[in-house]
């Protein structure tokens, strides 16, 4: 059965709730039970019931329910035999996908039950290429399934009953009442579901409440509507917005029902309605629909009325100066909303932000001028348009300042310190002028760099608090002062005033460039540090020959930039030494130390090393054989190295120190090779290197 076409509509609202929580959450399971309502009526009982758990559904679709009814009292008093019947008959399950199909074409909830149900695959709106997405949407798709269903029996007690979820009791009566249990069918080796019940009769019937707080306002050339749903939610799952042009006759607005898909912090539901047509009066209505598609009594109606809101702003277009204390203002607004407006007003403030006054009410609004006085050193003015419904629009600040174009004398006195932390205390001497509105204070961390003004108002006072990074690299930090009046007038900045930092920030690490083992000691090489306050190198060395090592003993330390190498000559044969290296700075701070180099010394260095080498030439076979003689029991190694013609000697093979015999097949035709031996014995000697060249 193809349904997916009718699910479309809710999928934006719905798809947020049917989205199971993240995988990062906690999972809380929560028992499988069965949720019953009812509602009585003079004739017959309603029942609906619905699962809490996904898999519940899907077991129940199979399996389906079993509707017990037990007599509890007849004529008010109890039954000595309470009387049971099994009102399901056999169980209740949805209706095969054959009697959907007429259904469906004419009611939409109906065609979202049967796709949950009976479709192939569930995807809402799901175009993704990415087969690892492709796989979550799969893995989530009985979650939709079972949330799109609860949904869609939640809006239509006829589509609850063919999805095997509602039963309607005709055979009750007048004097009786019944206990009705609601139980699963599902085999209990396979899932176990809590049964649940209410006790009820035809007597039990109730007025269903009228829904409340219901109101509406007009806003952004639409009709906002609000009422209750929370409250009200254990009598309703959905409403009807009505709406009337005479307050009388009402109609339908929505095409599907209104409900709450998602959990807010607010209580209520909102709906927006597009104007049908303004200046015009319109009545509005809500209509609450319950489980069993009962209808509530019509809300109290809300009146509405939209019309045309000021879309443009009026803007200055110039600010002529006639004196001292008086201006012109001129303006523009747009002929297409002249119509809209009811008056100007002009509006005026010390400062940009404001807070703006109405100095001239009641502007005509084909006015395009006016003049005004007294003037202040400074003033900001705002022209306000007033529609004919209350709605206005502001003009962006214009600024208008009598002529004054002398600036303030140059600050002095500028004077500073900066602590270890980075706070930094200014101090500078006052200016005299009287229109002196304060001063700016600008900063900059090298000669070179645009200075960055610090205080976003002017400063009163003649002092400052700053602080500034300590962790990075400038030496140094800039400041100036600059005074400013009250027509924005700025004198020239302050002389400038140098405050060094406290060194806080240790040098960089050297580093290790080469080392080189000798018969007399061991020879270092090493990069400096680059920071520009290099002090000194210190080479640190430590004896790591025991399991606890001996304390690091400074053994050198270069004073001068060029000096980059030193000769270890005070070290032992057959010991194992660590080295590492520090730069020490101007202030006597210290970098990091390298990491360690580990050296071990050889036990005695050139020892005797094999004798009697050997080569055999096979050309037919292809292949040098190698022989030797070497007896020291000492040895743990033999390192057999090989070059071609000119090229250099590569390490070609490790032997063990037993063997007396090697053969070489990877070999070229007309190459002369050349192979040279080495032993490295247990404390780390070696012996002496022997060579021997072949031509093949």
């Amino acid at each position: 059965m193809a349904f997916k076409h009718s699910i479309l509509y809710i999928t934006a609202l719905f798809i947020s709730v049917c989205t199971p929580a993240s995988s990062q959450e906690q999972e809380v399971v929560l028992p499988k039970k069965i949720v019953v309502k009812a509602l009585a009526k003079a004739d017959a009982i309603l029942l609906r019931w619905a699962v809490t758990d996904k898999y519940a559904w899907k077991y129940s679709n199979e399996y389906g329910f079993i509707v017990e009814r037990t007599t509890v009292l007849r004529d008010g008093k109890p039954l000595s035999s309470p009387e049971r019947v099994i009102l399901s008959g056999d169980t209740i399950k949805p209706k095969p996908a054959s009697e959907w199909e007429s259904f469906v074409q004419q009611n939409d909830m109906a065609a979202v039950a049967a796709q949950a149900i009976y479709g192939e695959s569930f995807q809402v709106n799901n175009n993704e290429d990415n087969p690892l997405l492709q796989v979550f949407y799969e893995s989530e798709e009985l979650d939709r399934r079972f949330g799109f269903s609860l949904f869609a029996i939640d809006q239509d007690f006829e589509v609850a009953q063919f999805a095997g979820l509602g039963f309607v009791d005709t055979t009750v009566k007048e004097n009786e009442k019944y206990l009705y249990k609601v139980k699963s069918a599902i085999p209990k080796d396979r899932m176990e579901i809590e049964p649940s019940g209410l006790f009820i009769s035809t007597k039990d019937r109730e007025e269903l409440p009228k829904p409340f707080d219901f109101f509406g306002y007009y806003y952004q050339n639409a009709f906002v509507l609000v009422w209750e749903y929370d409250q009200l939610l254990p009598y309703y799952t959905s409403y009807n917005l009505e709406r009337s042009e005479n307050g009388n006759d009402y109609k339908k607005v929505n095409e599907v029902p209104i409900t709450k898909l998602a959990d807010s912090p607010y209580t209520g539901v909102s709906y927006t309605d597009s104007i049908p047509e303004y200046g015009k009066k319109y009545w509005y209505r809500i209509v609450g629909i319950n489980y069993f598609n009962e209808k509530s009594p019509p809300s109290d109606p809300a009146e509405l009325i939209a019309f045309k809101e000021i879309r443009t702003e009026p803007l200055f277009t110039s600010s002529n100066i006639l004196s001292e204390n008086e201006v012109e203002l001129q303006w523009t607004f747009a002929e297409e909303e002249q119509w809209k407006l009811r008056k100007f007003e002009l509006l005026r403030a010390e400062t940009a932000i404001g807070p703006y006054k109405t100095v001239v009410d009641s502007i005509a609004p084909n006015q395009k001028s006016i003049n005004y006085s007294p003037l202040s050193d400074i003033n900001y003015f705002k022209l306000k348009a007033f529609g004919k419904n209350q709605d206005f629009k502001e003009s962006p600040p214009t600024m208008v300042q009598p002529i004054d174009s002398i600036p303030p004398e140059k600050p002095q006195g500028l004077e500073g310190i900066v602590d270890t932390l980075g706070i930094v205390t200014l101090k500078w001497a006052k200016n005299t002028e009287l229109d002196l509105k304060g001063y700016n204070i600008v900063r900059a961390y090298r000669k070179d760099q645009e200075f960055t003004k610090l205080n976003k108002q002017n400063l009163i006072k003649e002092n400052y608090i700053d602080s500034i990074d300590m962790t990075s690299f400038d030496k140094a930090v800039y400041y100036q002062i600059i005074a400013e009046d009250n027509r924005y007038n700025e004198s020239v900045p302050s002389d400038t005033l140098v405050l060094v930092k406290p060194d806080r920030i240790p040098p960089t690490s050297p580093v290790f460039k080469t080392y080189e083992i000798k018969d007399e000691g061991v020879d270092f090489s090493w990069i400096n540090s680059s920071s520009d306050d290099w002090a000194s190198t210190i080479l640190y060395r430590q004896d790591a020959t025991d399991s606890i090592p001996d304390r690091w003993q400074k053994i050198y330390e270069a004073t001068t930039n060029s000096i980059t190498n030193y000769s270890d000559t005070k070290v032992n044969p057959g010991r194992k030494y660590s080295y590492t290296l520090i730069t020490v700075d101007q202030s006597g701070l210290e970098s990091e130390p390298t990491p360690p180099l580990i050296i071990n010394m050889p036990g005695k260095l050139l020892k005797p090393g094999i004798k009697g080498i050997y080569a055999t030439v096979d050309r037919e076979q292809k292949f040098i054989q190698l022989t030797w003689r070497f007896n020291d029991e000492n040895g743990v190694e033999l390192q057999l190295y090989r070059k071609s013609n000119e090229a250099s000697f590569t390490l070609y093979q490790r032997l063990d120190p037993n063997n007396k015999r090697w053969i070489d097949q990877k070999l070229i035709p007309n190459t002369t090779y050349t192979y040279a031996f080495k032993a490295i014995f247990k404390d780390g000697s070696v012996s002496e290197w022997k060579e021997i060249e072949v031509k093949y």
